[in-house]
């Protein structure tokens, strides 16, 4: 036992109310602002890119981009054109970004406390990853090592990652990058779609707080018309920010102007996975499904007060939905032949499944 040093001082004395603090459980607030732990690492992410494009960047570089182009950043240009287009001035929201196990991103509005948006690190590293692999399997489809290993990564991807919330290894990063092989056309391609992706994110959460504060009511009957109508407002940023932004600072590049319908078919081939190896199917009265969200986000994009080159961004689609489709050919083509079962977590996805029907009844 260490002895009391006649100089040390006395340890301060806590007031009961100090103590009744910590010892009262949290409420659904700081669990969701405040859970979850971060795995980022900035610094392993800036070798790694050093390591697998040598030829294309320097450190300087590097941290310059990250200077550029980050959340915050994205996150302030997002409550910027809000209050341009809408008038609406959001400073009071707020970004969480810490790993949640969850895909998804969220508002958290309860009208008491600051509102936050939620985008998790999760969703962070899987869209990246999922354009990276898309991208370079539809690049060089007929290249049957590629064909092989992008195909076996989006499996991956949407079984361990989206359905059980497990972040990447760095095993499995490596093995994403080393298929992608230094292509650094399939590289800014996937990044370029992925900031898209995540301004879409943050303008379609911001649009329910908009809504509300405008005294927006919503049926019972019919409630996911808020979805659609978050979706329109946040479809509607996007473009305008292509639109006013380039030739400046180009914060997000024209040709990646259907990227939110990407995002969409993500989380089709997400569910499409769920149902075909665990016969889960997606239901959400408040959420439509993806395909349903992606057409109605088609009629805003043609419209004639949104001129932008669109060829390029047509021809980037249409390579990623040759192997979206090809994608789900090949999953239930395998699945039937009992070439998935080593892969497959039947246990644990019930788990999952009667966890959240408990949550359900609980509600």
């Amino acid at each position: 036992m260490m002895k009391k040093r006649n100089n040390q001082k006395k340890p301060p004395k806590m007031d009961m109310p100090f103590l009744e603090k910590f010892m009262v459980a949290p409420d659904n607030y700081e669990i969701f602002k405040f859970g979850g732990i971060s795995l980022r690492d900035d610094e392993r992410g800036l070798r790694t890119m050093l390591q697998y494009f040598p030829d294309f960047f320097t450190e300087e570089q590097i941290k310059e981009n990250m200077k550029h182009y980050n959340l915050q950043t994205m996150f302030n240009l997002v409550k910027k054109y809000f209050k341009k287009e809408y008038g609406y001035v959001g400073t009071e929201i707020e970004l969480s970004n810490r790993y949640q196990n969850t895909i998804n991103s969220y508002i958290y509005n309860d009208k008491t406390k600051p509102a936050f948006v939620h985008i998790d690190e999760l969703f962070e590293s899987t869209v990246m990853a999922f354009l990276l692999a898309m991208f370079k399997w539809s690049k060089e489809f007929e290249n049957l090592e590629i064909y092989g290993e992008c195909f076996k990564y989006v499996l991956f991807l949407m079984n361990d990652v989206c359905i059980f919330g497990e972040m990447q290894s760095e095993s499995a990063n490596k093995a994403l990058l080393e298929t992608v092989n230094g292509d650094i056309q399939i590289l800014q391609l996937a990044e370029d779609c992925y900031w898209t992706i995540v301004v879409f994110s943050l303008a379609h959460e911001i649009a329910h707080a908009y809504l509300a504060s405008i005294g927006k009511k919503y049926s019972k009957k019919h409630p996911e018309k808020e979805e659609y109508d978050a979706d329109m407002i946040a479809y509607h940023i996007v473009l305008k920010i292509i639109i006013e932004e380039h030739g400046k600072s180009a914060m997000l590049e024209d040709y990646t102007y259907l990227a939110p319908m990407m995002y969409m078919d993500f989380f089709d081939l997400y569910y499409y996975t769920d149902r075909v190896l665990y016969k889960t199917w997606f239901y959400d009265p408040e959420h439509p499904l993806p395909i349903k969200r992606k057409n109605r986000l088609f009629t805003i994009a043609y419209k004639d007060k949104y001129i932008f080159e669109s060829e390029n961004g047509n021809h980037l689609y249409g390579g990623f939905l040759d192997v979206y489709d090809e994608y789900k050919d090949q999953l239930l083509l395998k699945m039937e032949r009992r070439k998935l079962d080593a892969i497959l977590h039947i246990e644990e996805r019930e788990k999952i499944r009667r966890n959240r029907d408990d949550e359900g009844r609980s509600d």
